[in-house]
């Protein structure tokens, strides 16, 4: 991602989203809420007595785990991909935040409200130069 894209102003952004974005969206939508934890609950306590019908502990086991296992693995990709986004959203909101607060304090006479201003222009795109391992 270059600069120039990567510092993009809320106003420059497509609304316009690939089909990923939106089964992202979607999978967000459907998982953070309280009726799919129901389901998880209610196909657990499902397939938990299934062990009598397959008289194998090895069967039993596999036909919960490696379907599930491999739903979660798209969920959770899925779910990245929503958060990589809501939290780029969320950085260019309070940049632009930023720029217009240090646009109007800008000139004030005080010296400390220019160098609060002057902080502020700096924060602007923070995420991008900051490290874990800064202190």
């Amino acid at each position: 991602m270059s600069d120039s894209q990567a510092h993009r102003k809320p106003s420059e952004i497509d609304p316009h989203r690939s089909w990923f974005d939106e089964l992202a969206s979607r999978t967000q939508e459907v998982i953070s809420r309280d009726y799919f934890f129901i389901t998880l609950v209610v196909l657990t306590a499902i397939w938990a007595p299934s062990y009598f019908l397959m008289h194998s502990v090895d069967h039993w086991y596999k036909a919960f785990v490696l379907p599930a296992e491999i739903v979660t693995l798209f969920m959770v990709a899925l779910m990245a991909n929503h958060d990589r986004r809501s939290e780029k959203a969320l950085h260019r909101k309070v940049d632009a935040l930023a720029s217009a607060l240090a646009a109007i304090v800008e000139d004030s006479t005080d010296e400390d409200v220019r160098r609060q201003a002057t902080e502020l222009r700096a924060a602007v795109g923070l995420e991008d130069r900051e490290s874990t391992d800064d202190n």
